[in-house]
């Protein structure tokens, strides 16, 4: 009897052990397996109150759209099931949860029944304005960073223009001052979105988001952007070529600007100076000046190119460049942008049906 117990008991063992290696020789791709997708029957629907677009959420190769949380990040709102229908034409953007699994954000657009709304995705530029003397400016950087990643992703682009305050900041460029009279900033950390609606960083993030939403539904693109650069490692130069195609015939202006991440410098943290990894910083205008070069009149369905060479500093580190071209509309209001990579980046039009 006792050899028999004996028995038993190594042979319980022995299966936990198999079972525990098996479970700890998992795939490489597990990561993969268990990511959350979400996707849509179609990118666009008319505005009426009555078209329908269809949400699936996908975990590991199983539908789990019935279990699943479907969120429009425009509002925080949930959605009542997997469809969504809207009377207001503008863009929106969208997430899943299942589990402690979050998807990437989809956007759709909703065009409206005279057709107004852009066949272009549209993007949105925010323009903070900070200082390394400026206490609260990390805090306020990390709150805008959290809004972006977490409901606006590859929607709102962010640019850092420093400003000399308390003391001088290494990074600042004239045209920082400038934009900082223009817009009648009197607090840091401030935002400035599309060069048209300011906001404190210290705001409810429902006030923030505000901002964000005015430009997407009040402000939609009639225009497409498309950049691209061509580098030249030789003699640390670039030729950036920029293409925009407009939906109707109007004036656009066009503001180039170079951007750079990983800069260090100190910075004051809350009344403490320490060592902090500036990004997005702006470290040039390339147009004549913050209020573009004129592109003139674009007939409607047609493209005007405008080409740059640019001599890349030598305090830059050409591996962390980008460009950004911003297409302002004749209300001095950008419209819609593009950014690309310094070296042979690319970034072609982009539309909702893509």
């Amino acid at each position: 009897m006792y050899i028999n117990v004996y028995k038993i008991i190594l042979l319980v063992c022995m299966c936990c052990v198999g079972i525990c290696w098996i479970s700890c020789s998992g795939n490489s791709d597990d990561s993969e397996q268990t990511e959350v997708i979400l996707s849509v029957d179609k990118n666009t629907l008319t505005a009426d109150g009555k078209d329908i677009i269809t949400f699936t959420v996908m975990h590991a190769g199983i539908d789990v759209t019935a279990d699943a949380i479907i969120r429009s990040v425009m509002d925080g709102q949930t959605l009542d099931g997997n469809t969504f229908s809207t009377s207001k034409a503008g863009t929106y953007a969208f997430e899943a949860s299942y589990g402690n699994y979050v998807s990437k954000l989809i956007t759709v657009v909703a065009k409206s029944t005279s057709g107004t709304v852009s066949n272009f995705v549209r993007r949105i530029c925010a323009m903070e304005f900070t200082g390394t003397w400026c206490a609260m400016c990390p805090a306020g950087m990390t709150r805008l960073n959290y809004l972006i990643s977490s409901s606006y992703e590859g929607i709102v682009y962010l640019m850092s223009f420093h400003v000399d305050g308390t003391s001088a900041d290494p990074m600042t460029i004239e045209q920082s001052s400038i934009l900082s009279r223009k817009f009648a900033i009197s607090g840091y950390p401030s935002c400035v979105v599309d060069m048209r609606g300011t906001m404190g960083l210290s705001e409810n993030y429902s006030v923030m988001r505000a901002i964000f939403n005015e430009s997407l539904e009040k402000y939609p693109a009639h225009c497409g952007v498309a950049i691209s650069s061509v580098y030249n490692e030789v003699d640390s130069e670039a030729k950036v070529t920029v293409k925009v195609t407009s939906e109707k015939t109007a004036d656009y202006r066009l503001v180039l600007y170079v951007v750079e991440n990983g800069l260090k410098y100190q910075q004051n943290d809350g009344g403490n100076y320490r060592d902090y990894t500036h990004n997005h910083v702006v470290r040039k205008l390339l147009s004549a000046s913050v209020e573009g070069d004129k592109l003139g009149q674009i007939a409607e369905d047609k493209e005007e190119v405008k080409e740059y060479t640019v001599a890349l500093d030598d305090t830059w580190k050409a591996e962390n460049l980008s460009f950004y071209a911003l297409v302002m509309d004749e209300n001095g209001y950008v419209n819609n942008l593009a950014v690309c990579e310094a070296i042979n980046g690319n970034a072609d039009y982009e539309y909702v049906n893509d």
